[in-house]
């Protein structure tokens, strides 16, 4: 399924697409800064001490300040305007809306901002829970200043805010297509979004922010970047672990074991600096992938080869093999697309395996012989890389997870402060 629905490409649709930035990916990283006003205060949750990076501090000590809490919530039914109510959209994005039940639900969205300034963009993060829908795609829709609807993929976006102040609604879906101009909503959550009319220097855009880089599979550090001297440091790591550093700078390591093999979390990670100017703060977002348990045995073995011939203007196809080992019997779900573009943003989609794989034949015990393509369409010029991942379980219920480059553009210079990262094998 394409991240733009049918019904948005036919007819009398009036929407407009944005191909913006969704951050994340294989292990990617992106982050905007802000400056939180104090009067904006939502409450806190429950965060736990995790690893301090500085001499041991008490709990009391790191934890993070209620004003660095940017939530965006839900608005009140009444305040919702109609242009941006779930029929208005698909109705401008040439849709027919079908409800469906799902076990999939949203959790939550996080911004790395509580308001933002005509014209600055902010970025908003969604955080997906329940059981896992083949097949679904998760996308932004908004009501457009110059089309009936904006539609961007992905569970991250980059919303610039519109050049004149007031009360702006963002809605974050789960869907399926059905079929024709059908979409099927799993689940969606609206939010409303303040835009403030700021004067000279009440901007956020030369604010505290934070550099990301990415160590291992799980490990990263951090570095706080601000004009302002600060004397004090407190992280929020967005999984349940904090520290005080002395420095503008910190380091943290998930537990990508926790996760299932392979699966992508998000979190996100909030800095308090405080300094004789007051207190400032940032958030980035960070995607971490599961990593399964060192010594578990491969119960699969995957062989990728290029088609011969195969020319990247007209096609990419690979030819792929998958061996399941004696004793063993993998029944394969689903292929998670991740298109990773040159700077760095990263769109997920997750398809039923045999609509990404052409079987040619089958080699027993869950092992097969066919290729995979990747269209032109799929390559627009900002892409630098396209990886697949195959996902099924075996005869105990434990998963197993396969990955390939399915397309990689000859290197063109990546775009001032991103690197190059290798395809995983």
């Amino acid at each position: 399924m394409s991240p733009v629905v049918p019904g948005s490409r036919k007819g009398r649709s009036r929407a407009r697409v944005i191909v913006g930035l969704v951050s994340g990916g294989v292990l990617l990283v992106v982050g905007l800064a802000l400056v939180v006003p104090r009067e904006v205060e939502p409450p806190l949750r429950p965060t736990s001490l995790g690893t301090v990076v500085a001499a041991p501090v008490r709990a009391a000590e790191v934890a993070p300040s209620p004003a660095i809490r940017a939530r965006l919530r839900p608005p009140a039914h009444a305040l919702v305007p109609p242009a941006a109510t779930g029929e208005a959209l698909s109705e401008a994005l040439n849709e027919e809306r079908v409800v469906l039940a799902s076990s999939a639900v949203i959790e939550g969205i996080d911004a790395d901002r509580p308001w933002v300034c005509a014209g600055e963009p902010m970025m908003l993060s969604a955080r997906v829970g329940g059981e896992a829908e083949p097949g679904a795609v998760q996308r932004w829709v908004w009501p457009g200043a110059e089309a009936g609807a904006e539609l961007q993929p992905g569970s991250r976006l980059q919303w610039r805010a519109p050049a004149t102040a007031g009360r702006y609604f963002v809605r974050f879906q789960l869907c399926k297509d059905l079929g024709g101009r059908r979409v099927g909503v799993l689940a969606e959550q609206l939010v409303g979004i303040d835009v403030r009319a700021c004067g000279k220097g009440e901007g956020q855009a030369d604010a505290l922010r934070i550099e990301v880089t990415q160590r291992g599979s799980g490990d990263f550090s951090f570095q706080a970047v601000s004009p302002n001297a600060s004397t004090s440091y407190v992280w929020d790591f967005g999984d349940g672990n904090a520290a005080l550093t002395k420095r503008p700078a910190a380091t943290h390591g998930y537990a990508t074991q926790a996760l299932g093999a392979h699966d992508v979390r998000g979190f996100t990670v909030r800095l308090s600096a405080r300094g004789a100017r007051g207190e400032q703060t940032a958030t980035a977002f960070v995607l971490v992938r599961g990593q399964p348990p060192p010594d578990a045995p491969p119960q699969a073995r995957l062989k990728v080869e290029r088609a011969a011939g195969a020319s990247v203007a007209e096609v990419w196809r690979s030819e792929v093999q998958v061996d399941v080992l004696e004793g063993g019997d993998v029944s394969w779900e689903r292929v998670e697309r991740l298109t990773v573009s040159w700077d760095d943003q990263v769109d997920v989609r997750t398809r039923a395996w045999r609509e990404v794989i052409t079987v040619a034949e089958d080699l027993g015990r869950g092992g097969f012989r066919g290729h995979v393509t990747v269209l032109p369409t799929e390559v627009r010029p900002e892409v630098k890389q396209v990886i697949d991942f195959l996902h099924g379980r075996d005869a105990t219920g434990r998963e197993v997870a396969l990955s390939w480059a399915a397309y990689k553009a000859e290197p063109m210079g990546p775009a001032p402060g991103t690197s190059e990262r290798p395809p995983p094998k």
